[in-house]
Formats: structure tokens, C-alpha cells, sequence
């Protein structure tokens, strides 16, 4: 169950971040919607080769606030904060595990904690 929470939170962080489409991290892998998020995601990733749209500009400061914010709000596994800090790093950006404290002090509601039912 802990791999399903943390995959969850990675997929709301990613989409957050803004390196996956809209509304696609809480697709069900067999959801019908997938093959068509799969080939609009192909053509995206085209455009943006076309564009030379990297990763890097994509990942700016604001992107991971944004990506805290939502790990915190939907009650994400912990260790995606620690994936969001090494990724910054290698993005250049300048991220610090207190400043993820801070942004929880600032009134940010968990507002659901997105755990797969107990197999019973």
C-alpha cells in the first residue's frame, strides 16, 4: 500500500510541477482515458522538442511551491518531499527542506489523503 501513496503523490507533485498533463495523475491506469492522455502527452512532448522547451525552464521556483502545496494538500507520503529537494537540486533551483515547514505553517489544509482502500 505504501508504493500506491507514494506513486499517487509523485504523479499530483509531477502534474504540479508541470511535467505532465493536466488532470492525468489521478487517471486509474485502466482507465479508457489513458491511451488518449498517452498520445496527447506524445504530441505535447513533440511541440515542446519543437519549441526547445526543457525541462529546466519549466522547473522554476514557483513550480515547486506549487508542487509542496499540493503534496501537502491532498496528505502526500513524506519522502516526496526529499524526491521534490533532489530535483530542484538538479534543476538548479534553489530549494531547502525548512522552507517546506514554512509553506505548512502558512495555512495549507490537507484536504484529502489519497490512500488506495485496505485489501481486505
Amino acid at each position: 500500500m505504501w508504493r500506491d501513496v507514494h506513486r499517487n503523490t509523485m504523479s499530483s507533485a509531477i502534474e504540479a510541477l508541470g511535467l505532465s498533463l493536466p488532470y492525468t495523475s489521478t487517471m486509474a491506469a485502466e482507465d479508457p482515458e489513458t491511451a488518449d492522455a498517452a498520445e496527447r502527452a506524445g504530441r505535447t512532448l513533440a511541440e515542446a522538442i519543437a519549441k526547445d522547451l526543457r525541462p529546466r525552464r519549466i522547473l522554476t521556483r514557483h513550480a515547486f511551491e506549487n508542487a509542496i502545496a499540493v503534496v501537502m494538500a491532498v496528505g502526500g507520503s513524506t519522502n516526496a518531499v526529499l524526491h521534490l529537494l533532489a530535483i530542484a537540486h538538479c534543476a538548479g533551483v534553489k530549494l531547502v527542506l525548512d522552507e517546506t515547514s514554512r509553506r505548512s505553517g502558512r495555512g495549507c489544509p490537507c484536504c484529502a489523503t489519497l490512500n488506495r482502500p485496505a485489501d481486505t
